[in-house]
C-alpha cells in the first residue's frame, strides 16, 4: 500500500522526477527543430498541433520520395534534394519539374517518332548537349519549315490533320505523300481556285451554297438554281423592307375584304332595285277624267274602270292611247316587240327615256324605225353573226321553200347601226358549262375574240360535243325518215334517264321537224313510261322544244339534239350537194345559231360524215362551216389540230404551287382554258382524269389584268363557280412567308374531293354506265369456230344463236340465262335493228335490255356480234396470252 500512496503522491506529479516534467522534456525535445520556424511565440496549441500534422505529412511525401528507385536512378547525381526545415530546394523541384514536362511532351506530343525515340535513347547530359548543338540549325530549318506550312494552310486550308492521317506516320510516308502532291501541280492549282472562291462566296453571303455543295446535299447542277434563289429571296426581303406594307399583307384579310365586296355589291344591286320601285311608288299618277260618260274616261280613272269590269273591256289600244301617263307612271319599263309597238303606241303619245332593241339582227330597218321614233336614246343589241331578218318571218301560214327564204334577206337594224354608232364588244361567253361548246364558233366565227372561261368536266360523258352516224338515213322530200327515228328514240333515254337536265331538238328544216314530232309520238305511244317522261320534260319551265333552225334564235336548252337531215337519196348512194338556207351568203350565221343554243351536251346525228360535204374555193361559207363542223363533231378537233394545246405557266410562282402539289401526289394542268381566260391551276381528280377538283388562281397575269374589282373579284369567280369549279386562291406574299401554312389546308380538302382510281366508271351524275371495251381473248382452239360463225351463209338468227349456245356459253358458262347477252329478248332486239357499230347498238337497242345484260359477256363479244351483224370479215383473233392494248380501249354504252 506503501508504494501506492507514492506513486500517486504530488511528488510524483510535480517534483523533479514527476509526470509533469517529464512529459515537458520529451516536447521540448520534439519542437526544437521547429523553434527558428515558430517565430510568433504565442501560438495557441491548436495552431500548434495543425502545424505538427503538416510537418507529418511532409515527413511522410520526403520517405516516399526517398523510396522511390525510379526518382533516385533519375535526379540522384544530377539534382541534390536536401530535406529539412531550413533546406532551399527550389532550383530543384523546378528541375525535377522541367524534366517531367520535357517527358510528356516527348511522350504525348512530338510526334516524329524518330526524333522522340533519340532523345529517350540519351544516358548522359553530354550526349543531351551534343543532340541540342546539332538541333540548332535543325531549329532554323524547322520555324522556316512551319513559317511555309502556316502560309500554306492559310492559303489552301489545308486541314493538317487529315493530310497526316492519309500517312502511315513514318518518315517514309510522309514524303511518299508529299512527292505525290509536288507531282500533281495541276491538282494545287485547282484545289487553291476552289478556296478562291469558297472565300469570295462567303465574303458575298453565299457561304451555305457552299458547305451544302461541298456536303453533298445541294447537286453542283443545281447551284446556279440556288444562287437564284438566294438572290431573289434577298431581293423580296428588300422589296418588303422598303415597302412594309407589302409586308403587312394578309391573303386572308384580303380574302375577307373580296367576300364584303361581294356581299356589298350584291347588296347594292338589290337596293338599287328597291330605289327603283320606291321612285315609281312616290310618284303621282294624273287621275284623268272620271264624269260624264265613261267612254270620256281617261287616265287613272279609266284604269280603275277596267279593273273593275268582267268582262267587255276596251281594247288593249285604246287602253295605252287613253291611258298612257298613268301606265308609263306605274310601269315606266315596257317590253314589246317592234310591231307591237308600232300597233300599240300612237305616235307623239309616249316618249321613253331609253330603247333597247335586243335580238337587233333579225329586226329590219323599217320596223324599227317606229320604235327609234319614241325614244330620245337607243342602245342596239344584237350580233352581227346571227340571223339576219328575211322574209320567211313575215307570213306563217305560208308554203315553206328554205332556198327561197335564204334568198329574201335583208339588212337589220344592227347592220345599218353598226358603221354609223361605237360599238362596245360583249365578248365574255358563259352560256356554255364545256369549252368545246363554244370552241367551234369562236374559232370559225367569232376569230377567238371571245373569252370562253374553262370547264370542270374536261371529259366527262354529260358534257361537249357528241356525234352520232345514222348510217341508214336517207334525204327524200326534204326529210330524213330514219335519222328522225333516231333522233326521237334519243330523246327518249334522254327522257328516262336524265330528268335533270332540259332537251332540245333542232331539224334543218320544218318537215324533218314535223317527222321528229311524229317519230316521239310514237314512241310514246309504244310505252306510257316513255310518254310520262316525255310529259315531264315538256312541263319544265326549259320545256322541251322541237324546232327548225329558222325558229330557234335565242332559245338555250342543257342538252339540244341537231338532227342534220341531209344525206344520201339511197343507203350507200351520193350525198346531193344542197343544203338549203345554209348555201345562201349569210347561211354560216345560221349555223352559229345553232350550234351556240347548248349549255351542257349538243350532240349531232347525221346521215353523213364531213368527207361526203364537197367543197370548192368557191364554195359557201355556210357549206365549208357545215364540213367543218362534222368533222370537229365526230373526230374532235378543228383542222386536224387538237382544239386545247395548252400553255405553260404563267409565272415561277404557279410552277412552284404545282411542284408543291406533285410531291402531294396530285397531279396539275396549267393554264387551263380556250380562249380568252385560262384558270393558273386545275387540279386533276386522280380517280377520274377527265374531271378538275379545283382550280387555284394565282395572283399574277390574270388577276390584275381584270379593267374592274367587280370583273375581278366577283363576277369571274361566279361564272367559275356556276359552271362548277372549286375556286381558291393563293397570295404570293402569304406563299413567300409561310408556303406549307396556305398549301395544307387545300390538300386536306383536295383528299376530301377526290376520288380513288380504281372506281366503276361512271359520269358524275346518275348516268347510262360506261364500260372500257376489250376484244374478248379467243383460244386458239375456238379460233375456227369463230371465224366460221362470222362467215357462214345461213340466217343472222341462226348465227347468233350459234355463237350464244358454243362459244359465249362456254367462255361464260355461270351467267344466268336472263343476264346472257345473247338472249331471246337480246337477238330479237338485234334482228329487228341490226345494229353494225357500238354508237347504233347503244342509240338502238332499248336501254333496259342492255342494262340487264352481264357486262363481261357484252364487253367481250360484242364486237363479234356486230361483225356478224354487218357481214364482215373478222379480224385476226388474239392468242390467249397475248397482251391487250389497253391504251387503244374506247368507252361505248352497255
Amino acid at each position: 500500500s506503501a508504494p501506492r500512496k507514492e506513486l500517486y503522491g504530488p511528488e510524483n506529479l510535480i517534483g523533479d522526477a514527476g509526470t509533469l516534467q517529464s512529459q515537458y522534456a520529451l516536447l521540448s525535445a520534439s519542437l526544437e527543430p521547429l523553434q527558428e520556424w515558430l517565430i510568433n511565440t504565442d501560438i495557441s496549441l491548436e495552431k500548434t498541433q495543425w502545424i505538427i500534422s503538416q510537418v507529418h505529412e511532409l515527413h511522410g511525401m520526403q520517405e516516399k520520395f526517398s523510396d522511390n528507385n525510379a526518382i533516385k536512378s533519375a535526379f540522384s547525381d544530377a539534382v541534390k534534394l536536401n530535406f529539412g526545415l531550413g533546406e532551399d530546394n527550389t532550383r530543384a523541384v523546378a528541375s525535377v519539374r522541367a524534366t517531367l514536362e520535357f517527358a510528356t511532351h516527348i511522350h504525348s506530343k512530338l510526334r516524329f517518332k524518330p526524333l522522340s525515340d533519340a532523345v529517350l535513347a540519351i544516358e548522359t547530359s553530354s550526349q543531351y548537349s551534343e543532340l541540342k548543338s546539332n538541333g540548332h540549325p535543325y531549329r532554323e530549318l524547322w520555324d522556316a519549315q512551319k513559317s511555309a506550312l502556316a502560309k500554306f494552310e492559310n492559303e489552301t486550308a489545308l486541314d493538317l490533320d487529315k493530310w497526316m492521317r492519309q500517312t502511315d506516320t513514318t518518315t517514309q510516308g510522309l514524303i511518299s505523300r508529299n512527292e505525290k502532291a509536288i507531282s500533281r501541280p495541276e491538282w494545287l492549282n485547282g484545289w487553291v481556285n476552289y478556296i478562291r472562291i469558297r472565300n469570295e462566296m462567303e465574303a458575298s453571303g453565299l457561304g451555305r451554297i457552299w458547305t451544302q455543295v461541298n456536303s453533298g446535299q445541294l447537286d453542283v447542277d443545281q447551284t446556279q438554281n440556288a444562287m437564284h434563289l438566294a438572290i431573289f429571296d434577298q431581293l423580296a426581303r428588300e422589296i418588303l423592307t422598303h415597302k412594309p406594307r407589302l409586308a403587312q399583307f394578309s391573303g386572308r384579310n384580303q380574302t375577307a375584304r373580296q367576300n364584303t365586296f361581294r356581299k356589298y355589291d350584291h347588296k347594292l344591286k338589290q337596293l338599287q332595285q328597291e330605289r327603283i320601285a320606291s321612285v315609281v311608288a312616290e310618284h303621282n299618277a294624273p287621275s284623268g277624267r272620271a264624269g260624264g260618260r265613261k267612254s270620256e274616261y281617261t287616265e287613272m280613272a279609266l284604269l280603275k274602270n277596267e279593273l273593275s269590269k268582267k268582262t267587255r273591256h276596251i281594247p288593249i289600244r285604246q287602253l295605252i292611247n287613253r291611258a298612257s301617263q298613268t301606265l308609263i307612271e306605274l310601269k315606266p319599263c315596257f317590253m314589246m316587240g317592234p310591231m307591237s309597238a308600232a300597233h300599240y303606241l300612237r305616235p307623239g303619245q309616249l316618249e321613253f327615256d331609253l330603247v333597247v332593241m335586243d335580238e337587233a339582227s333579225q329586226v329590219k330597218p323599217e320596223d324599227a324605225l317606229g320604235v327609234i321614233a319614241r325614244g330620245k336614246q337607243l342602245i342596239v343589241v344584237g350580233d352581227p353573226k346571227q340571223l339576219p331578218p328575211t322574209s320567211f318571218f313575215d307570213r306563217q301560214d305560208m308554203i315553206e321553200d328554205e332556198d327561197s327564204a335564204a334568198i329574201a334577206q335583208t339588212d337589220s337594224i344592227l347592220d345599218a347601226a353598226l358603221p354609223l354608232f361605237k360599238m362596245r364588244r360583249l365578248r365574255w361567253h358563259y352560256r356554255s358549262q364545256h369549252q368545246s361548246l363554244i370552241a367551234f364558233s369562236n374559232k370559225n366565227f367569232y376569230d377567238n375574240d371571245l373569252v370562253v372561261f374553262p370547264s370542270p368536266h374536261a371529259k366527262a360523258d354529260g358534257f361537249g360535243v357528241k356525234f352520232t352516224y345514222v348510217e341508214g338515213g336517207r334525204f327524200v322530200n326534204q326529210y330524213n325518215v330514219e335519222e328522225a327515228r333516231i333522233v326521237a328514240k334519243a330523246a327518249a333515254e334522254h327522257a328516262l334517264n336524265c330528268q335533270d337536265e332540259s332537251l332540245g331538238i333542232v331539224a334543218m328544216s320544218s318537215k324533218q321537224r314535223e317527222q321528229i314530232e311524229r317519230a316521239l309520238e310514237e314512241e310514246c305511244k309504244a310505252d306510257p313510261i316513255v310518254a310520262d317522261a316525255i310529259e315531264q320534260l315538256r312541263s319544265r319551265d326549259e320545256d322541251l322544244f322541237i324546232k327548225n333552225l329558222e325558229n330557234v334564235q335565242g332559245d338555250e336548252r342543257d342538252v339540244i339534239y341537231i338532227s342534220f337531215t341531209y344525206g344520201p337519196g339511197e343507203v350507200g348512194g351520193r350525198v346531193f350537194q344542197r343544203f338549203g338556207p345554209i348555201n345562201s351568203d349569210v347561211g354560216w350565221r345560221r349555223l352559229n345559231v345553232l350550234f351556240t343554243r347548248s349549255k351542257k351536251r349538243m350532240h349531232a346525228f347525221s346521215s353523213m360524215r364531213a368527207e361526203h360535204v364537197e367543197i370548192s374555193p368557191t364554195s359557201k361559207r355556210g357549206v365549208q362551216a357545215l364540213k367543218n363542223f362534222l368533222h370537229y363533231a365526230e373526230k374532235g378537233q378543228m383542222g386536224g389540230a387538237a382544239i386545247h394545246t395548252g400553255k405553260p405557266p404563267d409565272s415561277d410562282f404557279e410552277v412552284a404551287v404545282i411542284d408543291a402539289l406533285h410531291i402531294q401526289g396530285f397531279a396539275c394542268e396549267a393554264q387551263v382554258g380556250v380562249a380568252g381566260f385560262f384558270i393558273d391551276i386545275a387540279v386533276i381528280d386522280p380517280g377520274r382524269p377527265g374531271r378538275f377538283l379545283m382550280g387555284i388562281e394565282c395572283d399574277g397575269a390574270t388577276y390584275h389584268s381584270a379593267k374592274s374589282a367587280r370583273d375581278r373579284d366577283r363576277l369571274r369567280q361566279e361564272v367559275l363557280e356556276g359552271l362548277g369549279w372549286n375556286i381558291r386562291r393563293i397570295w404570293s406574299t402569304d406563299w413567300f412567308s409561310n408556303p406549307m401554312g396556305e398549301l395544307d389546308p387545300i390538300i386536306r380538302e383536295l383528299h376530301r374531293l377526290k376520288t380513288e382510281p380504281a372506281y366503276d366508271q361512271q359520269s358524275e351524275k346518275e348516268e347510262e354506265p360506261q364500260y372500257a371495251y376489250t376484244p374478248a381473248i379467243v383460244e386458239i382452239g375456238k379460233e375456227q369456230e369463230l371465224s366460221e360463225m362470222v362467215n357462214q351463209t345461213g340466217s343472222l338468227k341462226i348465227q347468233l344463236e350459234g355463237l350464244a349456245d358454243s362459244l359465249i356459253a362456254s367462255t361464260f358458262p355461270d351467267t344466268p340465262k336472263d343476264e346472257r347477252f345473247l338472249r331471246p329478248a337480246m337477238i330479237e332486239a338485234l334482228l329487228e335493228h341490226e345494229p353494225v357499230s357500238r354508237s347504233e347498238f347503244t342509240e338502238k337497242i332499248p336501254y333496259y335490255l342492255r342494262n340487264a345484260t352481264n357486262k363481261k359477256e357484252a364487253i367481250s363479244f360484242l364486237d363479234q356480234v356486230l361483225d356478224i351483224i354487218a357481214g364482215v370479215e373478222q379480224p385476226e383473233v388474239l392468242e390467249k396470252d397475248h397482251e391487250v392494248n389497253t391504251a387503244s380501249n374506247v368507252l361505248f354504252q352497255i
